[in-house]
């Protein structure tokens, strides 16, 4: 008999999720007379009977964590397959689906109260994650989903798909690469992000654990408790998978994305622009891992808008990281090698002017020095002697990258 999880919108049963290979999706009767919305319409047109399209495998699939990750699930839950690692993590994902088996009755909310000191076991491995936290998020670094009580501040770990407020992101270890205080590195960039004039995640450091802990910005916090507001990454609307989540691997160019964006939300002028200012941004700080997975779109009153960004941290000061942007620019995937003539050929590829491109690089270039400094400085009392010390030498790299950057985009 083939396995099914039930696939949970708003405590409503929108269909179930075959055990296939590609993954099927079946919407309820519901959907289909249209008493309950269908919110993969984008990806999944809605239909009677099985849909096995590659949509279907790519939503589902995107909701997983990714490469190391994925394999620590695979080797903790002894699962091989996309279905079975949904059956069970994927009980809170990103955005507003939840997925669970027909045999486990749903649970209703529940926390279990921890201190930062056991969060800091759990992530040393002295102390194993509770087998009842059925929470995962997608991305290749370690992360752990959580709420916070709003009293006391302490971390609360959510019971089975009770929805999680906050992801905590300690510093990325990986053997043979030598990554140094990645969590002081992001939640310092994150902050210069909105300082520039970003739309972010807010992010916080959490000294006890060495953390970048980011608010979710598809929660929201009610008097009732936590809603789960629906979002999909541009994978995910392109049907492609997470293992082609670059554009060197035949993920998505920047010009999809760009495409993806004007036409799906309800502003494409304003939000073009945004991406626009993230794509320079990650440029200038050296963040070579600005993939298609950390750009959204979130459904609002407003209707779908390009959903804040996330995962901003200068790689270029670590080795274990590609030199290479995610995103060739023009015909260049080497940001050294990016002037004003492999500029011209990206405004043409998504049909802007290259004397606005060029205008948003400066901007930017201008705003990022000043923002590092009032960061860094917002951070002091949370940092030790030892992060206080790389946090100025991060601020000194990125500030050099952004001037020899910005001084190679206006040569001829």
């Amino acid at each position: 008999m083939i396995k099914t999880l039930d696939v949970f919108i708003d405590g409503k049963l929108i269909g179930q999720l075959y055990d296939r290979s590609p993954l099927s999706f079946k919407y309820s009767e519901e959907c289909l007379a249209g008493e309950l919305p269908t919110p993969y319409g984008k990806m999944i047109p809605l239909e009677a009977g099985e849909i096995a399209t590659p949509a279907v495998h790519a939503y589902f699939e995107n909701l997983l964590p990714e490469g190391d990750q994925r394999v620590n699930l695979e080797n903790k839950f002894h699962v091989s397959t996309i279905f079975g690692l949904l059956e069970k993590v994927a009980w809170d994902s990103a955005g507003y689906v939840v997925l669970r088996s027909p045999s486990m009755p749903e649970n209703t909310v529940d926390y279990m109260k921890k201190t930062w000191t056991e969060i800091g076991q759990i992530i040393s491995g002295q102390s194993p994650q509770p087998g009842f936290v059925r929470g995962a998020i997608s991305g290749a670094q370690y992360k752990i989903l959580l709420s916070i009580d709003e009293h006391d501040g302490n971390p609360l770990l959510s019971v089975g798909s009770s929805a999680t407020s906050h992801i905590l992101k300690p510093d990325i270890v990986r053997t043979g690469q030598k990554i140094w205080a990645s969590a002081a590195n992001e939640t310092i960039m994150m902050r210069v992000a909105q300082k520039c004039g970003l739309q972010t995640a807010h992010v916080e450091y959490i000294s006890a654990v060495k953390s970048c802990l980011v608010k979710r910005y598809d929660r929201i916090a009610t008097t009732n408790g936590l809603i789960r507001i629906n979002q999909f990454d541009v994978c995910q609307l392109l049907k492609m998978t997470s293992e082609v989540k670059y554009e060197v691997d035949g993920g998505p160019s920047f010009m999809q994305c760009y495409e993806q964006v004007r036409s799906l939300s309800s502003n494409p002028i304003l939000d073009c622009e945004k991406l626009l200012n993230w794509l320079f941004f990650n440029l200038l700080i050296g963040n070579n891992d600005s993939h298609a997975k950390n750009i959204s779109i979130l459904e609002t009153t407003e209707g779908y808008r390009l959903a804040p960004f996330y995962d901003l941290m200068c790689t270029k000061v670590y080795s274990g990281f590609s030199s290479d942007f995610a995103f060739s620019i023009g015909n260049t995937f080497k940001p050294g090698e990016i002037t004003s003539k492999e500029l011209r050929l990206f405004a043409q590829f998504i049909n802007v002017s290259e004397k606005y491109l060029l205008k948003l690089a400066q901007d930017m270039s201008k705003k990022i020095p000043p923002a590092i400094q009032a960061s860094i400085l917002e951070l002091e009392t949370q940092f030790s002697h030892q992060e206080n010390v790389m946090a100025l030498r991060l601020g000194n790299a990125v500030t050099k990258i952004c001037k020899k950057r910005i001084a190679r985009f206006v040569e001829k």
